[in-house]
């Protein structure tokens, strides 16, 4: 990683990780670039929630870096809440700068951006999907939760096998198609997703409404489904990656991002 050394918004970093820090204890991973200040909690191979606030003001260079856990409390501290100055050197080796009336205080400590765990391109997350729709976020929350419903019954009817529970989402227009059924091949804009995913990624929602798009992936059988909503002066974007017969695995789940 090239040396970068980027001046911050103390209240807004302040803020950020106070919020992402109380939603996981894993290594957070943040991104600083333009007026963009990111924030990416893991949650695991098919789920990853991105925190965006906007800076005061733009920034000339840019950073990325992982803030541990006890990195994240020490950075939740009062003190950090004028500007600071974030470096980050050719070592990966992090550094923040504070200063008040009786000096200069330092804290350091060593970014692994590599052991950050994510599912596969999720750099292309870090825009928003091409195309969004806004529908009502107790419209998509109830029609995930009958998806789910259905899907219990028929595998308590036995007319589904485990391995086969999915969720058909279907982003066509005018309408948002969401059902529970057993995964096949899929048409254009229809990908499937694990249930466990989806309702873990609607506990992170505070909205009346939301938007949600499709991202591709290289496989053009799998794309990233976005749900993005805007909460108290930041943007929560929850994106999973969709299965497909040949992925349909449910992997057991990470720890739960509270």
């Amino acid at each position: 990683m090239a040396g970068q050394s980027v001046s911050v918004d103390g209240d807004i970093l302040w803020a950020g990780i106070r919020r992402v820090s109380s939603r996981t204890k894993e290594p957070i991973l943040c991104i600083l670039k333009g007026k963009d200040l990111t924030f990416v909690a893991p949650g695991g191979l098919r789920l990853v929630v991105l925190w965006r606030f906007e800076l005061k003001h733009r920034l000339s260079d840019s950073a990325v870096f992982t803030i541990p856990p006890m990195i994240a409390t020490f950075l939740t501290t009062e003190a950090i809440r004028d500007t600071i100055k974030i470096e980050v050197d050719d070592e990966d080796m992090v550094t923040v700068v504070t200063q008040d009336r009786w000096g200069r205080y330092e804290l350091h400590w060593h970014s692994d951006v590599s052991a950050f765990s994510a599912p596969e391109e999720f750099n292309r997350l870090l825009a928003k999907p091409p195309h969004l729709m806004e529908v009502s976020y107790l419209h998509l929350s109830d029609t995930v939760h009958e998806a789910v419903a259905k899907l219990v019954s028929m595998e308590s009817d036995r007319q589904i096998h485990p391995t086969k529970l999915a969720i058909l989402v279907d982003i066509g227009r005018p309408t948002l198609k969401i059902d529970g059924q057993e995964i096949e091949i899929s048409a254009r804009n229809q990908y499937y997703f694990d249930p466990r995913l989806i309702i873990r990624a609607l506990e992170f929602i505070k909205s009346d409404t939301v938007q949600v798009g499709f991202t591709p992936v290289a496989d053009r059988n799998r794309a990233f489904l976005s749900i993005l909503a805007k909460q108290d002066g930041y943007t929560i974007h929850c994106a999973l990656l969709s299965i497909g017969m040949d992925t349909q695995r449910l992997y057991p789940l990470p720890p739960k991002i509270h």
